[in-house]
């Protein structure tokens, strides 16, 4: 069964702030970081429930290559990414709402 993926505002901001750091750091890294993201997501929308819950219902899939988590929940057949952090972040710091 396919999932189907939903991004939480935050979260799309989030991928744009990070991409547009790696870019500044090196020409292309950011595409690269956008790549490692794509990838991950297209595991989520085949198998979501294999990573790990670190928080109340709340699943975290780490990307490859970049110290980045993808937070989530999965509600039936939809995955609803919540933030995308940086591993040195806090996510028992988040606002309770969701």
């Amino acid at each position: 069964m396919a999932y189907r993926l939903k991004f939480s505002k935050r979260a799309l901001r989030e991928t744009g702030e990070a991409q547009e750091w790696y870019e500044l750091q090196s020409p292309g890294l950011g595409e690269e970081f956008i790549a490692a993201l794509e990838l991950q997501l297209k595991r989520l929308e085949q198998a979501p429930l294999l990573y790990a819950e670190v928080i109340s219902s709340v699943r975290r899939a780490l990307l490859p290559r970049f110290p980045y988590g993808l937070f989530y929940v999965v509600r039936g057949d939809l995955v609803h990414v919540l933030a995308v952090l940086h591993d040195a972040r806090n996510p028992s710091r988040w606002p309770k709402s969701r």
